[in-house]
């Protein structure tokens, strides 16, 4: 049951996902007048299905993903047996500029997915930061910034500014925003003390916006069984001053801060109501076993609409980002690869966790499925497009032989990267990971 409760939700999950894939193939082929032989829900034998013009629609035996059979494409076997080839429905027949549509519309589908689950993920409400929400616990005080030269520290509570009581982060921010450029009496509580500071606050260029630079303090908001923050004594509305000395400004500073860090124990600096101590822990996968402290809200439908957009073009920006990371050598390749393993752990890990925990995880992987796709590698759709933009720019068709000679040398450069995949999973299995490097 241990293994199904992760078999199970991986091909839920993934199959999903590689099911908008080929139909975002599929539905751009037909609305071109392509022939499509197959488009199936699955792979394998054919379980049951119906006829659309000629197309088969079909559930196959194993629901992993499904895809799509064109007339005309590599290793099409059926126009063989066909009267009406060369009727101009062929694929091969059509327009290029039509091939490119279709090849590029499984990684759009995949963004249009990503979209839609988290703009349900938003509708039926969602975890937002719970920062502005806190009591205005300093987190970081950045250097040579005004809040440093006047002797303000990490873990400080703003008690009030200019005499006004500040109870929350946003509060406390609001009043620096609205007093540039002028001398600020600000009053927090250290220890068991009350002690005031005068800071000259600062603006902006573009912006006359008040700054003093301090950032919130970034709290746990659920510390997970089992975990070794649970191990070392971590709580619930605990904060995070610095990771091996190093400041932690958000909570997307931490996954960073491990991953820089050599292997082994790491020293947490922790605020916990006004005391400040040193906690240490050893991560496991890279991973402390904490969460953000949030709060929950729904949108409406087009305002979710809008998060969502915004929030798959920043998860998309975010993956280049690694993918820059890793072909510079910046990032290890055990910190940032995912494959199948790890795939199917998060999704036994979500299926547990809920229904938001699942469209999170389908949103964010369906991005991660379209960019894969757009790697310039045959056979991935990356590949093909590269292909047709190649023979776009010579005004001609390549040989069979050269596409052949493409499609083998792409085939053979994917097969080393999910052997690299692999090998990042297996390393971080327990039964594995004590004997790879």
């Amino acid at each position: 049951m241990g293994a199904l409760s992760y078999l199970l939700p991986f091909v839920l999950v993934l199959g999903v996902i590689i099911f908008f894939h080929e139909f975002g193939h599929f539905i751009t082929a037909k609305a071109f007048g392509m022939r499509v032989f197959i488009f199936s829900f699955g792979f394998g034998p054919r379980l049951l299905g119906f006829k659309w013009g000629d197309t088969d629609l079909r559930v196959s035996a194993i629901p992993l993903g499904g895809y799509v059979k064109l007339e005309g494409e590599p290793e099409d076997h059926l126009s063989e047996n066909t009267a009406t080839l060369g009727d101009g429905k062929d694929f091969t027949a059509r327009p290029r500029w039509q091939r490119f549509v279709v090849y590029l519309a499984g990684p759009i589908m995949n963004g249009v997915l990503a979209i839609a689950g988290f703009t349900a993920l938003y509708m039926i409400g969602y975890g937002i930061d719970a920062v502005l929400t806190d009591p205005p616990v300093i987190g970081v005080v950045e250097p040579g910034a005004p809040a440093e030269a006047a002797g303000l520290l990490p873990g400080d509570e703003i008690v009030s500014i200019d005499g006004q009581p500040k109870t929350n982060w946003e509060d406390a921010l609001v009043a620096i925003v609205v007093r540039p450029d002028r001398a600020l009496r600000i009053r927090v509580r250290r220890g068991g003390e009350e002690v005031e500071f005068v800071v000259q606050s600062t603006s902006t260029s573009t912006q006359k916006m008040g700054q003093i630079g301090v950032s919130p303090l970034v709290r746990v908001g659920q510390v997970l069984p089992g975990s070794p923050a649970e191990r070392a004594g971590l709580k619930p509305d605990d904060g995070i001053l610095s990771v091996n000395g190093k400041p932690v400004a958000s909570f997307t500073d931490i996954p960073a801060l491990i991953g820089s860090a050599p292997k082994g124990p790491l020293v947490l600096q922790i605020w916990r109501q006004g005391k400040v101590f040193d906690v240490t822990i050893t991560p496991e996968n890279g991973r402390l076993g904490i969460t953000s402290k949030t709060i929950v809200t729904k949108l409406g439908f087009v305002p979710a609409v809008r998060e969502a957009t915004a929030a798959t073009w920043n998860l998309t920006r975010q993956t280049f980002v690694i993918l820059k990371g890793l072909l510079t050598a910046s990032i290890s390749p055990k910190a940032a690869l995912t494959g199948p393993l790890g795939i199917a752990k998060a999704s036994g890990d979500a299926a547990r966790s809920g229904i938001r925990a699942i469209l999170f995880l389908v949103a964010s992987l369906s991005v991660s499925v379209g960019i894969l796709n757009l790697f310039p590698l045959p056979p991935l759709d990356g590949g093909h497009l590269a292909i047709l933009l190649g023979e776009g720019l010579r005004r001609r068709e390549f040989s069979a032989g050269t596409k052949a000679w493409i499609l083998n040398a792409g085939a053979m450069v994917l097969f080393l990267l999910i052997g690299l995949v692999l090998y990042s999973d297996l390393s971080k299995t327990s039964w594995l990971g004590k004997y790879l490097p």
